[in-house]
């Protein structure tokens, strides 16, 4: 028979796969530029996420927060990559960083897929970490 995982354990896991799923966003996104692959990244990532987190029966609102912080996550990579291949910039990588906050560069980046994105992350963690009738 298997030891169940302590609590902390999983949520050190899940923290894993949520970082792992927003490299996979940004590198799709700011790489590659393959939308459609970015919503397969959320819910695979949602769901794994609530999985691991179901089996220490954690709430389903730890993994959607989880989840959220991936989504998050994945934005911030997206502009670091973005900041770091930007073509014929003469400035550095912290420069641009300092020239191009945050905000301002997601501003008109932001559109239905980061939505749709968010919302399938969380509701796929949801989903993975619900309770199960034995």
């Amino acid at each position: 028979m298997l030891v169940p995982r302590s609590r902390a354990t999983a949520i050190v896991e899940a923290l894993l796969v949520a970082a792992l799923a927003a490299l996979a966003w940004a590198l799709l996104k700011g790489i590659l530029d393959f939308g459609p692959g970015l919503l397969g990244v959320a819910v695979v990532g949602g769901w794994a996420i609530g999985a691991l987190l179901w089996q220490v029966r954690a709430t389903p609102l730890l993994a959607g927060a989880i989840a959220a912080l991936a989504w998050l996550l994945g934005l911030v990579l997206t502009w670091l990559i973005a900041m770091a291949i930007l073509p014929g910039s003469s400035r550095t990588f912290l420069e641009r960083v300092e020239g191009t906050p945050f905000l301002d560069w997601l501003s008109p980046q932001f559109g239905l897929l980061e939505m749709a994105g968010l919302v399938l992350y969380v509701l796929a963690a949801l989903y993975g970490a619900r309770p199960r009738r034995a």
